[in-house]
């Protein structure tokens, strides 16, 4: 595996032959700016499809995924879900986790600080969408969608998708978190393995 290396810090060198006259207004340039963001959210959000699109084809089958995990981890915790790393890109451009949910739990509302894909193995999941209200600085709720097995989700860096994902309690007995009471998805990043705690989950306020 080729080692990695922190790149040693730049110096940064502007031209002396460009004047003031050579550069764009400030207004200019942040007009510029700003007009280049849509189109870059629609560029991340054509990636995003397409490592969905990469997690349907390659990763179909979900029983060998689940044999991942030992049975004892995929039995849950009743103190919250759990997250299991199972593979780690050597190039370190992604990881993939095992989420193991009991009934009634599910993550904190929250953007992505990276791409983002799921794929449900076994159970069932909520997903709950919110808006982001730029004026209030928190996230307001905008629906939601059921998430069976077999479903493939992703989503881009940012706020444009934010969400909280869980398994919906009620209707099953949660006394001791049985195979047929868990549900477990499989999550790609696009960290490595060491930032997985800091580098994923954008987290919002919601109202």
């Amino acid at each position: 595996m080729p080692s990695l290396h922190a790149e040693p810090q730049s110096r940064l060198s502007l031209p002396q032959s460009a004047g003031p006259q050579a550069m764009l207004p400030p207004s200019c340039a942040l007009s510029a700016l700003s007009a280049l963001s849509p189109a870059l959210a629609r560029v991340f959000d054509d990636s995003a499809r397409s490592v969905a699109a990469q997690v349907e084809a390659c990763l179909a089958d979900a029983d060998a995924l689940l044999a991942l995990l030992p049975e004892a981890a995929r039995a849950g915790s009743p103190d919250g879900y759990t997250r299991h790393l199972v593979y780690a890109d050597p190039m370190a451009r992604f990881s993939a986790m095992l989420l193991v949910w009991r009934p009634g739990q599910a993550s904190p509302v929250h953007g992505h600080r990276t791409w983002c894909a799921y794929r449900v193995l076994q159970g069932t999941l909520y997903e709950r969408h919110y808006r982001w209200d730029e004026a209030a600085r928190v996230a307001r709720p905008s629906g939601g969608v059921m998430r069976e097995p077999g479903t493939v989700f992703s989503a881009p860096a940012g706020l444009g998708h934010i969400h909280s994902l869980g398994h919906p309690a009620g209707g099953m007995d949660q006394r001791d978190g049985g195979a047929s009471d868990i549900a477990i998805s499989l999550h790609l990043y696009g960290v490595e393995a060491a930032q997985i705690a800091t580098g994923v989950n954008l987290l919002v306020a919601a109202g």
